[in-house]
């Protein structure tokens, strides 16, 4: 018996400044299109599916198996080498903090960067809605589960506070970094990463390239739009960085053909039977896979390619970076340091 379709939420205007309609960048399919505000310029998606939806069939299933050593954690490895690019880009801010300092990683997940901001020293809490969290508080760190567009509840202020792969997903995305602004102490620095709509790799894949999630990211911002949208929290850009990267390089692209493998088995086998996300929910097919067959397609990926690929992918970025320069405005990434512009 078939899933009925997931239902889809439209946006009323863009998420940055509300302006009304836009330039259409690719046409609305399973009623999610993409267009450009003409107001300001951002990048974002006409609808969204229902919270309902993206939590049912994103978390399901993906927190894993507990684990006592979070030295050890499966992407443990590749969290500290994002640290170390966060500390570079900070000027040192990041990698060397004050006795007692605090660190707030906003949509934890399960832990694994505050397990390495933990390691440097930091005193580690998470934002985190989902079942998730449950490993990230196994793992000894505070948890709170709120909503950063509407609640404060009190929290203090930090020393440190990370947003990777999270502000692409709010329907109010400025009023995720004026939380950020409020809740940052005198000094503090916040990292706001997400992925890059300037990415070379994106136009060969056209709407199914992975990153995009259609149906589930709102914004896709470039280095002008992401400026704007932290200047209208009140945020100062310090730092904004996107350089090609091997492994995003090639992760996303292999990511994508198993999508489409996913979707001709899906069309060869019907609608029903096959138990499979991706066949019981074909309205989903070319805008984006259920994101609980998302995460198990990643994991799956990152666990067939071993350590030794991963590395020797990882080692190629210096020499990517110096080619193209940390200026270069592709690659699957962009990241932004951002300090309290005011109060």
């Amino acid at each position: 018996m078939s899933k009925a379709p997931p239902r889809l939420e439209p946006l009323a205007g863009c998420p940055l400044c509300g302006g009304p309609g836009g330039a259409s960048l690719l046409p609305a399919e399973a009623g999610v299109g993409v267009v450009r505000c003409g107001d300001c310029g951002l990048v974002h998606a006409t609808g969204q599916y229902a919270a309902e939806f993206l939590s049912e069939d994103f978390y399901a299933g993906r927190a894993g198996p507990a684990s006592t050593d979070t030295a050890a954690r499966p992407g443990a490895a590749r969290k500290r080498r994002n640290v170390a690019l966060y500390d570079r880009l900070s000027g040192g801010k990041i990698g060397r903090p004050r006795p007692g300092a605090r660190a707030l990683d906003l949509g934890c997940n399960t832990g694994l960067l505050l397990d390495v901001l933990r390691e440097l020293g930091y005193r580690t809490e998470g934002i985190e809605r989902s079942p998730a969290g449950e490993r990230a508080l196994a793992a000894g760190h505070t948890v709170h589960a709120l909503d950063i567009e509407t609640h404060e509840l009190g929290l203090p202020r930090y020393d440190l506070i990370t947003l990777t792969h999270v502000l692409e997903h709010l329907r109010r995305p400025v009023a995720g970094l004026v939380w950020i602004r409020r809740h940052l102490a005198a000094g503090g620095v916040a990292v706001v990463e997400v992925p890059n709509w300037g990415d070379r790799m994106r136009p060969l894949w056209g709407r199914r390239y992975r990153p995009l999630e259609l149906g589930d990211h709102v914004s896709f911002f470039e280095r002008s739009s992401l400026q704007a949208a932290a200047e209208r929290a009140g945020l100062t850009v310090l730092q904004m960085w996107s350089a090609p990267q091997a492994g995003t390089l090639v992760i996303p692209s292999l990511l994508t053909a198993m999508d489409l493998a996913l979707s001709l088995r899906a069309s060869l086998r019907g609608r029903g039977g096959t138990g499979d996300l991706a066949a019981n929910h074909p309205v989903v097919t070319g805008v984006a896979a259920p994101r609980a067959v998302s995460g198990n397609l990643a994991g799956r990926l990152r666990r067939s390619l071993t350590p030794a690929v991963l590395a020797t992918l990882d080692g190629l970025d210096p020499a990517l970076e110096a080619m193209f320069g940390p200026e270069c405005r592709w690659g699957a990434n962009l990241v932004a340091i951002l300090a309290a512009g005011r109060a």
